[in-house]
């Protein structure tokens, strides 16, 4: 009787402590769920900087894509594949931008949030203007600030619904940004106010303004319509030649992802000055002028008033 009665305070206490253990685990692993930075990954410099501006220190943020690197064609390295298996949250622009997003998708454990931010920005579309994805989706939504003020709000829900402790802090980060955006949006509007209106032709590389000429009143047109198609083709040079010399454009422009080569060939056969770079699919190293969003709109946009003739301050 005296073994019996041993071996049930034994099991009693052996299933208390075990009970204790398992809540104590249980505390310390939501604890860390709510309290441990995030792991974050981006995929590329652009979206990674509005993302590093809601998260704050709850996050740390990741950019797949190099800065300087083409985003459009990228090709996922040892240490991307180490960051989306260590990722709890993971943003990419969409409607097509990144063509690799089948590899992070077969990367990511299937509980991993994957963000399209572009599709669900309450922001309306642009198409394509030319180009083989001609009236596909132009997904280079991000161009116009009040754009990029739509990501930051997609940006803040889905890290609030990922770390809810936290909602409070990305809601109020995510307010600050969108309220600077759109002083952003009306101070590149008054800068870029001063070029005369049969000077507001914007022609580069790739036809990736269209946000951004539709934002602050410019005719855009580039050599080929998106970096994930064939690049400068007789055809596209042939017919960007008749529109320059149909425009009397001041200058053509290159973007700093890629070759300058195509610009630089139509500037020599119509005797146009070339200009650049402008930035768009990705940001400049820190010392650059483009280190974050708003420096790459404010660069954008002084470059084009300098170089088509708007008033200097």
């Amino acid at each position: 009787m005296h073994k019996v009665r041993s071996y049930a305070k034994g099991l009693i206490f052996s299933s208390f402590f075990a009970l204790n253990i398992g809540l104590i685990t249980s505390v310390s692993t939501a604890w860390a769920d709510n309290h441990t930075p995030l792991e974050i990954v981006a995929t590329f410099s652009v979206p990674a900087d509005l993302v590093e501006r809601v998260a704050g220190e709850h996050g740390n943020v990741t950019s797949l894509t190099p800065r300087g690197a083409e985003a459009h064609d990228w090709e996922l390295t040892p240490s991307n594949f180490m960051a989306l298996e260590d990722a709890d949250i993971v943003f990419y622009n969409g409607f097509n931008l990144e063509q690799w997003m089948s590899q992070v998708r077969a990367t990511l454990s299937e509980d991993v949030p994957l963000v399209e931010l572009a599709a669900q920005a309450d922001y309306p579309t642009l198409p394509i203007i030319t180009g083989d994805y001609e009236g596909e989706t132009d997904p280079h939504m991000w161009m116009d600030p009040r754009a990029a003020a739509a990501y930051v709000n997609v940006i803040a829900e889905s890290l609030a619904e990922k770390q809810p402790a936290h909602a409070d802090a990305f809601h109020q980060r995510a307010e600050d940004t969108v309220n600077a955006l759109y002083a952003l949006h009306q101070e590149l509007t008054e800068l870029l106010g001063t070029i005369s209106d049969n000077q507001r032709l914007l022609i580069t590389s790739e036809a990736a303004f269209s946000y951004f000429a539709d934002a602050y009143g410019f005719t855009h047109n580039g050599i080929w319509g998106t970096n994930s198609e064939t690049e400068g083709t007789p055809s596209q040079v042939m017919r960007v030649i008749d529109l320059v010399n149909t425009r009397q454009p001041k200058a053509l422009f290159w973007e700093s992802t890629i070759s300058d080569r195509h610009v630089t060939a139509i500037a020599r056969d119509t005797q146009v000055e070339i200009a650049g770079p402008l930035y768009v699919d990705s940001l400049s190293s820190d010392e650059g002028p483009a280190a974050d969003y708003f420096a790459l709109m404010r660069h954008n946009a002084k470059l084009l008033r300098d170089t088509l003739g708007g008033i200097q301050e």
